[in-house]
């Protein structure tokens, strides 16, 4: 199989200028993802009155309906308060990688920028100062400038993810040096959030999606599904 890498980047439709591509020397050290989904009380415990079921029609609505009502009932039982979806907030990504100016990555041939990681860490500081973009240079031309408080987008493509991200904390620990003081060594950690005013959701909700479903090819999935669903499972 071909070697695959990864890459930091800010190439859009309406790109900044200069244009950013980082590619990973080596494999990161670790990458996590962390995503959080709020939720609140609701306002009340529910009623013991099977009111949605008599509410309902039909047979799939008054199915629909008593599930509903028992499931009041399980927060009545505890006197606890059921919770409510509020929202999301941006996933995050946490990346630690290295670089080495005295060790060539599996893609740079015989040397890494004639060795050096001066270049990288360049690329990397990009990310975290605004920018401006091609609009904006038209705007400069013409006479007027801009405000620059925007840094550019920070595209991560690593192992099938390809998400929109801005990058929020980049630190940099230089942990060798060359013997005219520039870094040698570095470990790097960055921190990224995702951009959801983009079209990646989009995009990955698809990816998502057939992923789940393939998910579904495997030995024994009857049995998970009997495993799995309420009440049914007790029988199983």
């Amino acid at each position: 199989m071909e070697r695959k890498t990864g890459y930091l980047a800010s190439i859009t439709l309406v790109p900044s200028l200069p244009p950013l591509i980082f590619r990973f020397q080596f494999n990161p050290d670790l990458m996590s993802e962390k995503k959080t989904y709020r939720y609140k009380e609701a306002n009340g415990f529910g009623s013991w009155k099977f009111d949605q079921t008599a509410a309902a029609s039909g047979f799939v609505g008054t199915t629909a309906g008593l599930a509903k009502d028992l499931k009041e009932m399980g927060s009545l039982i505890i006197a606890t308060k059921p919770l409510e979806a509020e929202g999301g907030d941006q996933r995050t990504f946490s990346i630690d990688f290295s670089l080495d100016a005295t060790t060539p990555g599996p893609m740079d041939g015989d040397d890494h920028y004639g060795g050096s990681i001066e270049p990288d860490l360049a690329v990397l500081r990009a990310f975290m100062v605004p920018t401006i973009d091609v609009v904006d240079l038209v705007k400069m031309i013409g006479g007027d400038f801009p405000c620059l408080n925007q840094p550019p987008p920070c595209n991560l493509f690593y192992g099938g993810l390809s998400v929109e991200c801005v990058m929020s904390d980049l630190n940099i620990k230089v942990t060798a040096f060359q013997d005219d003081g520039t870094p040698s060594r570095a470990d790097v950690s960055v921190t990224l959030k995702e951009q959801t005013f983009s079209i990646s959701p989009l995009v990955e909700f698809i990816t998502r999606n057939i992923n789940i479903a393939r998910s579904y090819n495997r030995k024994g999935i009857g049995s998970d599904f009997l495993a799995t669903t309420p009440i049914v499972n007790l029988f199983s």
